[in-house]
């Protein structure tokens, strides 16, 4: 029983010594202040095939862990042998102390073991550890979340629970839109999204997320190497809440603490949450949040009485190509003009498309009207993309041709295709292609305003990413293969402000899309401009 007893003590102690080491950091790392910048951002939460890269990278980090178990486990096997051995000596001395350094056998042994051995231990027991693993995971501290990236996941999970009206409950247990998924939120994530809210005075929100951090937090011990001693912990998260003055959320947390620690009787802690009691009886209550509906939000949650009845056909003009295999065209709606074509891409050409562009998808920018700049990044815009040059191959050459024939007009002096990934509740904001030529384009542009948009659907998408038209009231799904076609100006050249539209947030799903944009001058004769009213 003593040398089981002594056995646990020592591998106790070489544990705890780096476990708490790595708790308390990593306590002071979670409850630090939100940053709002780092020096070089990848947007990671931009794009699902870029967020691909982090399962692979926590896969890397999670074996040099291990790795690091092993070195422990390789250390503690030679103290579990060693130990018996000394140990057995030590009880032979001790049994008869005296009469043991009379013997000079075990006198001499016994200065030996002193003066050279445990010289030896001590160089053992100071020898670091994990040296080379550190070293790995600074190796790879560049492809990790910056806390820019963080903001934005925190901002992107906020906009699902806006726009598709979710509550905080169901967020956490798994529950999105309806469906019940196979994921859930733990302490840590609730935690850092009530921290995100807070920082940003969103208190009442951030409140509901608290109450789910305290809720897991004394259900739950935390994963290493946030866990050790539960007390610990809890009195650690409720010493943040009553920091941030959520007092009615740090209380039941330090109750729990106390009780776990055996610390019902601590006279200074009892006096300490006297006042905290007090503190949270005096707090002003929180509202309900409120929550307004734009047409927008309204697009999204599939809200709006859809059109029917509408034509289709096959499009046998004006291509003679179209004749021996015309287009499958749904008229949507009619004013303004906006048309799907079915089909018009095939799964092998869908795949190459995306394998063209994943290694190279950036994160994709605006236009600033402000500052006069197409490529600004901003939230309303969540995305990353790839510009493909028509002339790239040809596949690229042949969905250029296939532009033509669906739309009738010319690509000359058009920008390039653009493939984009959405990423976690990626959107687009409302926004219209056009950028009024009088105003906002040089008028010895030889290009002109953007008449026409074809975007293309690459993927289905389980759940969210719309298409959404408020000022028509019109949405439409992705569907993989279909592309949707629209004209942004009206016959005299004017912008058309009933095609303003946007790209509903992404709740489940990757999103994959291709947009040609057309411009108008080339089109000259191919849709003049004429006189006409822009009601």
């Amino acid at each position: 029983m003593k040398q089981k007893s002594i056995n646990r003590t020592i591998k106790r102690a070489q544990l705890m010594r780096y476990l708490w080491t790595l708790l308390y950091i990593g306590i002071a790392l979670i409850l630090c202040p939100i940053r709002a910048k780092a020096a070089m951002e990848q947007s990671h939460s931009t794009s699902v095939a870029g967020m691909v890269k982090l399962v692979l990278l926590e896969a890397k980090l999670i074996e040099n862990l291990s790795s690091y178990a092993d070195e422990l486990e390789k250390k503690l096997n030679i103290l579990k042998r060693v130990v018996p051995l000394l140990q057995e000596k030590s009880n032979k001395a001790m049994s008869q102390m005296e009469q043991y350094v009379s013997n000079p056998i075990n006198a001499f042994s016994l200065i030996r073991r002193l003066h050279k051995d445990w010289n030896k231990w001590k160089l053992f027991m100071e020898e670091p550890l994990g040296s080379s693993q550190v070293a790995y995971v600074n190796e790879h501290k560049a492809q990790l979340p910056s806390p820019t990236d963080m903001d934005e996941t925190c901002q992107g999970l906020h906009r699902l629970y806006d726009v598709y009206n979710l509550t905080v409950k169901d967020i956490v247990r798994g529950l999105i839109n309806g469906k019940q998924y196979n994921a859930s939120l733990g302490a840590l994530d609730t935690y850092a999204m009530g921290k995100y809210l807070d920082h940003y005075r969103i208190r009442d929100l951030a409140s509901e997320w608290f109450a789910e951090t305290s809720k897991s937090l004394m259900q739950h011990t935390l994963p290493i190497p946030m866990g050790g001693e539960r007390q610990q912990v809890l009195q650690l998260f409720a010493r943040a809440f009553i920091k941030q003055k959520h007092y009615t959320i740090a209380l039941p947390l330090l109750d729990h603490a106390l009780i776990k620690g055996n610390k019902t009787n601590n006279s200074d802690l009892l006096s300490e949450r006297a006042q905290i009691e007090e503190l949270a009886r005096a707090a002003p209550k929180l509202r309900p949040s409120i929550r307004y509906t734009t047409d927008y939000a309204r697009g999204c949650r599939s809200q709006y009485v859809q059109q029917t009845n509408l034509i289709c056909k096959y499009k046998f003009r004006p291509s003679p190509f179209l004749r021996l295999a015309p287009l499958k065209m749904e008229v949507l709606v009619v004013k303004p003009f906006i048309v799907a074509f079915h089909d018009v891409l095939s799964p092998h050409e869908i795949g190459e498309l995306q394998q063209l562009a994943m290694p190279l998808l950036k994160r994709t920018t605006v236009y600033d009207s402000n500052s006069g700049l197409h490529g600004s990044v901003k939230g309303t815009r969540t995305s990353k993309g790839f510009w493909l040059s028509r002339s790239h191959n040809n596949l690229t050459k042949r969905i250029a041709r296939r532009i033509s024939d669906m739309t009738g007009f010319h690509l000359e002096g058009s920008t390039s295709l653009q493939v984009m990934n959405y990423g976690l509740s990626g959107h687009y904001a409302l926004h219209t292609d056009y950028f009024n030529t009088t105003e906002l384009i040089a008028p010895e542009s030889p290009t002109g305003d953007r008449i026409a948009t074809v975007l293309f659907y690459l993927s289905d998408v389980e759940q969210g990413g719309d298409t959404v038209f408020p000022r028509i009231e019109q949405v439409f799904k992705p569907e993989r293969g279909k592309a949707l076609f629209w004209y942004n100006l009206h016959r005299n050249g004017t912008g058309d402000k009933r095609t303003q539209h946007g790209a509903c947030p992404v709740l489940v799903g990757s999103k994959w899309i291709m947009t040609q944009w057309i411009n108008e001058r080339p089109q000259l004769f191919a849709r003049p401009c004429l006189r006409e009213s822009t009601k």
